[in-house]
């Protein structure tokens, strides 16, 4: 789950330029984290994911 996330929010700013910042603010983590769990030192917990999942779907609209 957490490597299509990555791949979701890669898209999502290569095609919509939402910036990686955004994304942590609405996903309430510092942007170095945001930035670690990409390169995937990291994975997200499942409330994170949840999260994620419905920032990317609104976003998405």
């Amino acid at each position: 789950m957490n490597d299509y996330l990555r791949k979701e929010v890669k898209l999502l700013k290569a095609l919509q330029g939402i910036s990686y910042k955004e994304i942590a603010e609405f996903l309430e983590i510092r942007q170095d984290s945001l930035y670690n769990w990409l390169c995937g030192y990291y994975d997200l917990g499942k409330e994170k994911q949840e999260r994620l999942v419905d920032i990317l779907t609104n976003l998405k609209e």
